[in-house]
């Protein structure tokens, strides 16, 4: 029986991106693990084609700062969707955030768009949908609860296959969960509490803030903006607990399965 979980962490950031840190970093205190237990593919600097994934548990898809799905035009963006298939295909559990969330939904055949109506950057209100009841980890959620997002392109159509789980006012689709594989995605971001979303915006401010607004007063914006999200920060730990369950793998000294 393994001592301790091995996660990677695919990411999609530029070489020397202060978020790549942040975003593990990030990861790993959302899943309740040591940044040791995380190993990183970035898909942007490393070659990830013949990637053997036979030694993980699970793997996250994180976020990209600098890149997007609806534009492509990037050397490595469909072996990258070749990359999300072949997770599929493997049935290694996985967990998709923001970036994650979209790779896997134009992977399998959905659409995204970038659509300034759908876009959410702060702290918003989910809501689950009736399928959620039958998901093992959606379903121990309120029906309504918080979460931290930072998103401009949004899923506009999802593929078949896949459980629609929830949606919040302005996106329609909020997480997914493909059918007897143990794949979820969500647009939210899970991995960031309320701090780690302001120091996300802060990086990012340039991008983010409002026409007009200098980077104080984006930054007063912002903090106006995100509150606590307890709920959905609860999701990462959930996912694997539930992997090493199904591994025998055994989190913080105890046993599971």
């Amino acid at each position: 029986m393994k001592s301790s979980p091995k996660i990677l962490l695919i990411q999609a950031r530029l070489s020397g991106d202060p978020m790549a840190e942040h975003e593990l970093r990030a990861f790993a205190e959302g899943c309740g693990l040591s940044r040791e237990n995380f190993e990183v593919l970035n898909v942007v600097t490393d070659r990830f084609l013949e990637f053997d994934f036979s030694s993980q548990d699970a793997v996250f898809i994180g976020g990209s700062g600098d890149y997007s799905l609806v534009d492509g035009g990037f050397d490595w963006h469909d072996d990258f969707l070749g990359l999300v298939r072949r997770l599929v295909e493997i049935k290694i559990p996985t967990f998709g955030s923001c970036f994650g969330f979209q790779a896997i939904v134009q992977a399998l055949g959905g659409s995204l768009a970038g659509d300034e109506g759908r876009s959410e950057v702060g702290t918003f209100e989910i809501s689950l949908t009736e399928a959620a009841g039958g998901d093992p980890l959606f379903s121990g959620l309120p029906s309504r609860f918080d979460a931290q997002l930072g998103h401009n392109d949004s899923a506009i159509r999802l593929p078949s296959g896949v459980v629609h789980l929830a949606s919040s006012q302005s996106c329609e689709y909020q997480a997914i969960a493909l059918r007897d594989i143990p794949i979820v995605a969500t647009q939210f971001h899970p991995e960031l509490t309320r701090e780690g979303s302001l120091e996300r915006f802060e990086n990012y401010v340039q991008g983010y803030k409002r026409p007009g607004h200098d980077v104080e007063e984006a930054m007063a914006y912002a903090r106006k903006m995100h509150r606590p999200s307890p709920d959905a920060s609860g999701l990462l730990r959930s996912f694997i607990e539930e992997v090493m369950m199904s591994s025998k793998v055994i989190i913080s000294g105890s046993s599971h399965g």
